[in-house]
């Protein structure tokens, strides 16, 4: 009788436990009941106009659609990508250790597609052309830093005025790196 007690003692306090623990759900959540959700920016100016890039919940963009990111690449580079209302903006890391520190890109290496402006694809091309990255944190698989460049427009596959686009006041922050 007092075995049988004690094991109604046991199953009730187990029962009772059990029901005060966190679900695995809701263990993700932080305290206001909301998940933790990272935002990742992008902004620079374009010949003086402002281009800015926001999401809101950037570790959980859909599959397919990422807007701003930076992705691991099968050679041996990182391919900076972000998507927004005045076209996609591209940059390549070639390197296969993202890390901090200043990431150039000179015409020297020949040409290199960034950006659109005014309806023309945007290129570093001319020897006056350059494209300058500082990755200034990585930090929990999220990158920020800032960026500037000049660059030459290619309208009609004819390349423009040499280093008549300019970037200036880049930033990025809490982009996320995807392997």
């Amino acid at each position: 009788m007092i075995m049988k007690f004690y094991l109604i003692i046991t199953a009730i306090t187990v029962l009772l436990s059990s029901c005060l623990k966190q679900s695995i759900p809701d263990a993700m959540l932080d305290s206001s009941g909301k998940q933790n959700k990272i935002t990742a920016t992008m902004s620079y100016e374009i010949n003086g106009n402002l281009v800015t890039i926001t999401v809101d919940d950037a570790d959980n963009q859909g599959p397919g659609i990422h807007t701003l990111e930076c992705s691991k690449t099968n050679g041996n580079g990182y391919i900076f990508d972000a998507i927004g209302s005045s076209g996609e903006f591209i940059f390549t890391f070639f390197t296969d250790s993202l890390m901090v520190g200043r990431y150039d890109y000179p015409s020297t290496w020949g040409p290199m597609y960034v950006t659109d402006f005014q309806g023309a694809p945007l290129f570093v091309y001319n020897p006056t052309d350059i494209m300058s990255f500082d990755v200034t944190a990585y930090k929990d698989g999220h990158i920020s830093g800032n960026f500037s460049g000049k660059l030459t427009p290619k309208p009609n596959d004819i390349y423009g005025v040499p280093s008549s686009v300019s970037i200036k006041n880049g930033s990025f922050n809490n982009v996320p790196i995807v392997y």
